[in-house]
Parts: C-alpha cells; sequence; structure tokens
C-alpha cells in the first residue's frame, strides 16, 4: 500500500510511507526558507512534483487539516489525481494528538506504553474547544485515550498581540491556557513569538524563583497580579540585553518549573491508572529537554522515550501511520534515524581542497568552525550531523563566537555530540547509556565544567548527542588524540531565523553570509572557505 500524506499546517510536510514503511519526507519550510511555513501553493507544486515521480500507483491520499479550509483538500487531491490514479482514496486524518500519538509509539517499538501528547493547542475538537494535553494508551494497532484537557477561544489569527491580549479579556471561569500555551507566552513576552519556546528555556536557566509567577497555570493567575505584572504579562520587550532580563528570565523559570511539575502529574496519575511503567513523549512540549530530564529524574522505573520528531513535522509522517493501521491493521515500521529529508543533491561540482577526517580534527583543535554537509538532511529541528556546525567546546569563548556565526541571542546554549562510551566521563546521566537524538539535557559533572566550557549552559547542564559511528564518530576519535577530550560543540547548519541548510546552494550561501571559518562536504572531502 502506497500512501502519500500531507500535513496542513505550519510546519507543512509531505511524505510517503510504502507498505508502512517511510520511503520520503519532504518541508515545505527547507525549500521556501521561511521557518515554519505553510505555503500552500508551494505545498501543491511539492505534493504534484512528488507524486508525478512515482513509479507506482498511489493507493491513498491522506491529509491532515489543521486550521485549513476544507477547499484546499479537494485543490490538493485533484491535483494528485491528475498525475495519479483517479481512483486514489482520500482518507482525512484530523486527531492532531492522535498523529502526535502514534508517530512516537510506532518509533518507539514498545509493545505497550502510554503516550503523552502536549502542544500549544491541536485540533479542534467541539464547540471552539482545542485539545491542549492528551494521553493515550497504546499496545500493538489499538490504542484508548485516557485523558484529555481543553483551551477554549483559540485567537483566529494566531500572532503575538492576539495571545498576549488572552491575558486581559478572558473570562477567569473558563479554561483558556494550557501548558504549552503558556510556553508561547514566555516565548511572545520576551519578544519572540510562539515558535521560540527553545529561547524561553534557555533563558529560564538565568532565572531563579518568584513568588510574584507562583501559580502561572491557575485561570485567577493575571486577575490576581498587580498591574505592574500585567503590564509586563502583555508587553513584548524589543531585545533581552544583560541590564534587563532578569524579571523575564524568573518569569521564564517559573514557566518551565510549574510546567514540567503538571506533566509529570500527569505521567503520574496515568501510570496509576493503567499501571504501564512505559512512557512515550510527543507534542511541541516534548522539545523541552529540561522537562525531559525532569521526568527521568522523577520517575527512575519508568521507561522513557522521547520522539526526535515531537513537533508538527513529524505530524504528516504520524497521519501516514494511523491510515496504514486502520486500512491494513498492521502496525508500521519504526524510524530508525531522522537523515530522511528531501533527496540527495550532488556536491561534485563544489571543488576546494581535499582533506580528511583527521585534518578537520586538526582545524577544530585549532578553534576553526566547520560547517558540515553530509546526505540527506535531518528531519527534525536537532542537527545530528548531516547539516551541522562544529567547534572546540574546550574554548571557553565557544559560546560566543558560535552565536556571533549564527547571529544568535547571547543566552542560548550549544549542545554537544560525545563518543557514546565517553558520554558518562562528563556527564550525569544516570541509568541513561545513549542519547542519540538530541532530546534530554543532562548536568555536567562538576570537575568538567570547566574543561567543556562552549558546551555547557549557566545551569551547568548540557543536551548531549551520543555518537557511536559514522564520520562523526572517527572525527571525535580523531579529536580526542589531539585533545585528550572526545567531545565537540554541534549546532545546526543554518543562521537565526532560518531552516536547516536542505542544498549545496544553501549552504554556500550561508557560508557566505556568516563568518564561518569553512564548509565541508563530508561525502567527496572538500573544504571551502
Amino acid at each position: 500500500m502506497l500512501i502519500l500524506s500531507v500535513h496542513l499546517g505550519h510546519d507543512s510536510s509531505v511524505c510517503i510511507l510504502n507498505d508502512g514503511k517511510l520511503e520520503k519526507y519532504f518541508l515545505v519550510e527547507r525549500y521556501t526558507r521561511k521557518k515554519h511555513d505553510d505555503d500552500d501553493q508551494f505545498l501543491l507544486k511539492l505534493i504534484s512534483g512528488i507524486s508525478s515521480k512515482l513509479n507506482k500507483k498511489l493507493d491513498v491520499i491522506c491529509i491532515s487539516n489543521f486550521n485549513h479550509p476544507d477547499e484546499l483538500i479537494s485543490i490538493l487531491s485533484d491535483e494528485v489525481c491528475k498525475v495519479h490514479n483517479p481512483n486514489v482514496q482520500l482518507v482525512l486524518q484530523q486527531d492532531h494528538h492522535l498523529n502526535h500519538a502514534s508517530l512516537s509509539f510506532y518509533n518507539s517499538k514498545f509493545d505497550e506504553s502510554l503516550v503523552v501528547v502536549v502542544d500549544g493547542a491541536g485540533s479542534n475538537v467541539k464547540d471552539n474547544l482545542w485539545e491542549v494535553e492528551s494521553i493515550f494508551s497504546f499496545k500493538g494497532e489499538t490504542n484508548k485515550l485516557i485523558y484529555k484537557n481543553y483551551i477554549s477561544d483559540i485567537p483566529s489569527e494566531y500572532a503575538p498581540e492576539k495571545i498576549l491580549n488572552r491575558w486581559i479579556t478572558h473570562d477567569h471561569n473558563i479554561n483558556v491556557f494550557g501548558i504549552g500555551s503558556i510556553y508561547n507566552v514566555a516565548a511572545i513576552v520576551m519578544g519572540g513569538n510562539e515558535n521560540d519556546c527553545g529561547k524561553a528555556m534557555g533563558l529560564s536557566s538565568y532565572g531563579s524563583s518568584n513568588k510574584v509567577f507562583k501559580n502561572i497555570l491557575n485561570n485567577n493567575f493575571f486577575h490576581n497580579s498587580s498591574k505592574e505584572i500585567q503590564n509586563f504579562l502583555t508587553t513584548q520587550i524589543e531585545e533581552i540585553r544583560n541590564d534587563n532580563y532578569k524579571l523575564h528570565a524568573d518569569f521564564c523559570y517559573e514557566v518551565q518549573q510549574q510546567t514540567q511539575k503538571s506533566v509529570g502529574d500527569l505521567i503520574e496519575d496515568s501510570i496509576k491508572k493503567t499501571g504501564i511503567k512505559k512512557v512515550c513523549i510527543s507534542g511541541g512540549y516534548g522539545m523541552n529537554i529540561v522537562a525531559n530530564h525532569y521526568y527521568l529524574q522523577r520517575f527512575p522505573d519508568v521507561e522513557f522515550y522521547f520522539e526526535p520528531l515531537c513537533n508538527d513535522n513529524g505530524i504528516s509522517i504520524g497521519a501516514a501511520m494511523n491510515s496504514y493501521i486502520q486500512l491494513t491493521g498492521k502496525v508500521p515500521s519504526p524510524i530508525e534515524n531522522t537523515f530522511i529529508h528531501g533527496t540527495n543533491h550532488d556536491v561534485s561540482s563544489y571543488v576546494g581542497d581535499s582533506v580528511s577526517v583527521n585534518q578537520i580534527a586538526n582545524l577544530l583543535n585549532q578553534n576553526k568552525s566547520v560547517a558540515v554537509y553530509s546526505g540527506l538532511a535531518e528531519s527534525g529541528q536537532r542537527a545530528l550531523g548531516n547539516r551541522s556546525i562544529l567547534f572546540n567546546a574546550l574554548n571557553p569563548d565557544a559560546r560566543e563566537i558560535v552565536n556571533r556565526i549564527k547571529k544568535r541571542e547571547w543566552y542560548r546554549p550549544f549542545a554537544c555530540i560525545v563518543l557514546e562510551e565517553d558520554a558518562n566521563i562528563y556527564f550525569d546521566m544516570g541509568r541513561i547509556k545513549s542519547s542519540p537524538f538530541m532530546t534530554i539535557c543532562f548536568p555536567v559533572k562538576e570537575e568538567y565544567v570547566k574543561i567543556i566550557p562552549g558546551v555547557t549552559h549557566v545551569d551547568n547542564t548540557c543536551r548531549i548527542q551520543t555518537v557511536s559511528d559514522g564520520y562523526l564518530y572517527e572525527l571525535l576519535q580523531e579529536f580526542k588524540k589531539l585533545s585528550g577530550h572526545g567531545i565537540l560543540l554541534n549546532t545546526s547548519f543554518n543562521l537565526s531565523g532560518d531552516p536547516l541548510v536542505e542544498t549545496p546552494t544553501d549552504a554556500i550561501n550561508t557560508l557566505k553570509e556568516s563568518s564561518l571559518d569553512y564548509l565541508w562536504f563530508e561525502k567527496t572531502g572538500q573544504l571551502l572557505v
């Protein structure tokens, strides 16, 4: 069974599922170069191009429609039918949280688990009620909803001023804020938008407990606040600076602490109800690496799986999996890694200096920045080596240097790649042996805080990617021979506000527009300056 699946909404994507196995995956933003894009016209062109290149007839068109007009669905299916099977079956997968949940469960390889989905808002369920937190139990090809929370009155235009205005205008007897949407507010108040929750998470580590912001999740919170705090909560700051960050950091800190505890309470209640001690985490809030570590600490006897495609990037895949199960009764195949985006691009025409992995290690040891372009791009938000910028984690100025390269805010931390067998030397990983998808942060052991300052955040934690094979493993081994440490700073190959680099042209443009030292085409060994 050949399924073409489309997610309509922010982070629009298309995938092909062939007999339950993912074959192709495309994000609109990687081609329009607009982060989180939902350009309908480009999406139609993308779908038409993909379907025209298929070597067998489509059986199913699956559509996950998130706040898009119904006529687009008709246009979309007609576009595909023009070039393909006129008898193709159209399947709508409108349960947003179930699409999140299915992707996470079937990738986890668990035989049975709870799946926790938390995001800003999912599907419109009924009477202008929008799902914000859902918990399912999964076993094989079956699932059961065991908890769902709703909010009401989502703004028709999901813009910062509309979100902030809800603090003022809502009836405090009606639930209008969920866990994920409170994090959206934190990101917006500090000058970003609802997609900037990662920035709020980074800033939270600079904050501390502040009684002014207690009980944020209580619907009465705003109405019980002083005029000064009400003004703070409804005014976007232009820029977070060293001289004005403290109150925003405290707010982000309290948001982080209170939201992760709330999700933890939901997990605890669900485990008590079901007795299931395997848990998958998905939805946009699943990107929260601080919360993910918190769950591991709070539930030492629970086995967790953190979905790397937990935000809306993965919805088209989850929807395709749901369609496959419904139509065949079979379980889809898990995705083994995130290097599934787009197509392989020919890089043979890009010629510079031919270099070995050892020479790249030497450049990094000399505090040079190296952007890497290799194979298919990562499909999620985390760069795991195919579209990465690498730097020396031992350099005390690493964070400032790379933030300057990427044109990012000063308070934002960086992740690392580390030899899997060495990870527990640097980090307090507890029972976790590997973390290949950068879905968790871990405390840096005290004796290594000053040794790897480039990847140690202000709270002495680091998001890590453990590496056990491939060119990254070889590179880390070579770097260890030179420096004594098999660890490097690894961040996504893009500039602030841009999507991950997709094509060689994107890579060249990013090199030209930044202060990067080098661009390395790993497959051909060509190094460009």
